[in-house]
C-alpha cells in the first residue's frame, strides 16, 4: 500500500463508528470497519448481481460501513486506510450504482469524483478479501477537469480509460469467478492484478479495444455478461508489439474488457480504448492481379479489408496460419490459374510481410499455401508450388498484425524447376540446407494403381501429391522407418499431370532417393 502524509487539523477530525459520519465537503473523517455488525448484502441489496456485471463479483458477507452524502458540486471522496484495500461505492436512495472504485491510480486506495449528492445517496465502505481496520475519508470540493479525470479513469462508455496496473489485490471472488469461466480458453492466470472495464452494446456492433502501455507487456481478455456469469468471447496479447489488441463482431449485450500484465508482478500505466468500427471492414476490396509476371501495388490499412472479409469461415478452419488473424487488415489479391504447373508467388513491402493463398473450391475458400519470412527473400514471403486451375485469392498481410503500408505482389509460372517421374526409374535428388521442399511431375492414368516412394539415410521426407481436381494426398512415416511411401489409383477427374511435393521433416541437408511405381 502506498504510503501517504496527511495533516489533520484536531478541530475538524471526526472519530466516528458505523456510518455516523456525513460525507460532506471540508469532512475529514477517521472510520473503521467493526465487527461483521453491517454486511455489504446488509447495506445493499442489488449490490451482488451489480457488482458482478461491472467485472467486481464479491462476497456479499463482508465487512461495510455506509456514510450518508450531502453537498451540491463537485466533490472528491478520497478514502485512505493502513489495513486494508479499501472498495468505496456510492449509491443512491433506491440502491443504484453511482460511482464505484478499487485502486485509484499508483495506489490501493479508491477515489469517488460526485457532481452533487444523489438524492438518499450513501457512501459505503468495505474490503474484497473482507478484512478491517481503521480508514480515513477526505472529501473536498472538486473542479471540472476532476470530474474529466475520474471519468477518464473509470469509464470505458467515453471511450477511453487511463489506469495504473497495480502489482495485484486478493479479491478471491473474482480470482475464482475469472478462472472458471477463462481456464479453458485462455493461459494467462494473473488474475490477482486484473481490472476489468464494462461497456454495453445496444444493438450489433464491429468492436476494437485496444490496450497500450510503454510499462508492462500488456494482456486483453474479452468477456460477455449474461444472467450473472461472464463468458469467454476472446484474448489477444502482442497485436503490435507488446501491445494487444481485440477486433470482433459483437451481439447487443454487456461486455468486460479484461486488463492484466502479461507477467505477474508488470506494473505502470496503460490506456484501454473501445471504438465502434466501420462494417466495410468486412467487405474484400483487392485488386485484380490477373496477369503473371507484373508486379502488382497494393496498401494494408488499418480496420480495413480485414482478412475475414475474404475467408469468411477461417475462424472454423483448423488451416488458418498462425500469423493470419481473422481480424488482421490485409492486401488482397485476386488471379486465375489456367494451366496446372508450378507457380511462384512473391510479396513484398517496407513491413515485414506475410503471404496465404486461399483457391474458392464450391463457394468456399481453402487454404493453398502460405509463407513468411522465406528463406533468400529477408521479411518478405514467397510460395512456390504446384497450383491446379481455378479462382485463387493471395493475402499480404503484416507479421505484427496491427501495421500497414505499400506492398507488392506477383505470380508466375516456373515449369522449369519441375523434373518428371517416369514409372520404374528412381531419381537420387540432393536437398541442400537452403532447399526446403522438392517439386516432381507425373502422369496418371485412370484406373491404374500406383506408389510413390520416398527414402532417406539423412533426412525425414515428408510428401505430398497434387492432383488434376484439386485433391491432394499426404504422407510422412508411411514407408520403413521414417520413409514416405504413397499408394493412390487415380478417377477419371484425378487423372493427367499431377506433382508431387518432397519435403524435410526438420532441417537438413541430404539426399532423397525417390521411386514411381506403376502396380498394375
Amino acid at each position: 500500500m502506498k504510503n501517504y502524509v496527511c495533516a489533520l487539523a484536531a478541530a475538524v477530525m471526526l472519530v466516528v463508528s458505523c456510518g455516523t459520519g456525513v460525507v460532506a465537503p471540508g469532512n475529514e473523517m477517521r472510520c473503521s470497519l467493526p465487527e461483521k455488525t453491517h454486511t455489504l448484502s446488509d447495506a445493499w441489496h442489488d449490490g451482488e448481481s451489480i457488482l458482478l456485471s461491472l467485472g467486481m463479483p464479491m462476497a456479499m458477507d463482508v465487512y461495510t460501513e455506509a456514510h450518508g452524502i450531502s453537498g451540491s458540486g463537485i466533490m472528491v471522496i478520497d478514502v485512505r486506510s493502513h489495513d486494508f484495500d479499501p472498495i468505496a461505492a456510492v449509491i443512491d436512495g433506491q440502491g443504484s450504482l453511482v460511482a464505484l472504485c478499487d485502486d485509484w491510480k499508483d495506489s490501493s486506495n479508491a477515489r469517488i469524483v460526485l457532481n452533487g449528492a444523489p438524492s438518499g445517496g450513501r457512501l459505503l465502505v468495505f474490503s474484497p478479501d473482507d478484512s478491517r481496520g481503521l480508514y480515513d475519508v477526505v472529501v473536498r470540493e472538486g473542479t471540472q477537469q476532476d470530474l474529466e479525470a475520474f471519468s477518464g479513469a473509470m469509464d470505458l462508455s467515453s471511450g477511453q480509460v487511463r489506469g495504473w496496473m497495480e502489482a495485484g489485490s486478493y479479491n478471491p471472488v473474482l480470482e475464482t469467478v475469472l478462472r472458471e469461466s477463462l481456464e479453458q480458453n485462455v493461459y494467462n492466470y494473473n488474475y490477482s492484478q486484473a481490472q476489468l472495464f464494462p461497456f454495453s452494446l445496444d444493438g450489433e456492433e464491429l468492436v476494437s479495444l485496444s490496450l497500450e502501455s510503454v510499462e508492462f507487456d500488456t494482456y486483453l481478455v474479452l468477456v460477455s455478461v449474461e444472467d450473472g456469469s461472464y463468458g469467454f468471447v476472446a484474448y489477444n496479447d502482442d497485436y503490435s508489439g507488446s501491445d494487444s489488441r481485440i477486433i470482433s463482431s459483437l451481439e447487443a449485450g454487456d461486455y468486460l474488457a479484461v486488463v492484466m500484465p502479461y507477467a505477474t508482478g508488470e506494473t505502470g500505466e496503460f490506456a484501454l480504448r473501445l471504438e465502434k468500427m466501420d462494417s466495410g471492414a468486412l467487405e474484400a476490396s483487392g485488386v485484380d492481379a490477373g496477369e503473371q509476371g507484373v508486379e502488382y501495388s497494393g496498401m494494408i490499412r488499418e480496420d480495413a479489408s480485414l482478412a475475414l472479409a475474404w475467408w469468411p469461415d477461417m475462424a472454423d478452419s483448423w488451416e488458418v496460419p498462425s500469423f493470419l488473424d481473422p481480424f488482421s487488415p490485409v492486401a488482397g489479391f485476386t488471379f486465375t490459374v489456367h494451366e496446372p504447373s508450378v507457380y511462384s508467388l512473391e510479396a513484398r513491402g517496407e513491413i515485414d510481410v506475410c503471404l496465404t493463398l486461399l483457391r474458392e473450391q464450391d463457394g468456399y475458400m481453402e487454404l493453398a499455401g502460405s509463407n513468411d519470412d522465406n528463406i533468400d527473400m529477408g521479411t518478405d514471403s514467397r510460395i512456390t508450388g504446384p497450383l491446379v486451375p481455378g479462382e485463387y485469392t493471395a493475402l499480404v498481410s503484416a507479421y505484427s498484425g496491427g501495421e500497414g503500408g505499400p506492398v507488392t505482389f506477383s505470380w508466375r509460372m516456373e515449369d522449369s524447376i519441375i523434373e518428371s517421374l517416369t514409372p520404374g526409374r528412381p531419381v537420387d535428388a540432393y536437398a541442400p540446407y537452403e532447399t526446403p521442399s522438392l517439386i516432381y511431375s507425373l502422369e496418371a492414368v485412370p484406373g491404374r494403381t500406383y506408389s510413390i516412394s520416398v527414402e532417406s539415410v539423412d533426412l525425414d521426407p515428408v510428401t505430398t501429391l497434387y492432383l488434376p481436381d484439386g485433391q491432394s494426398m499426404y504422407d510422412d512415416d508411411g514407408g520403413e522407418g521414417t520413409n514416405s511411401l504413397l499408394t493412390f489409383t487415380p478417377a477419371p477427374a484425378q487423372a493427367g499431370t499431377c506433382f508431387l511435393v518432397v519435403e524435410k521433416y526438420s532441417e537438413g541437408t541430404g539426399t532423397f532417393s525417390i521411386l514411381l511405381e506403376q502396380q498394375r
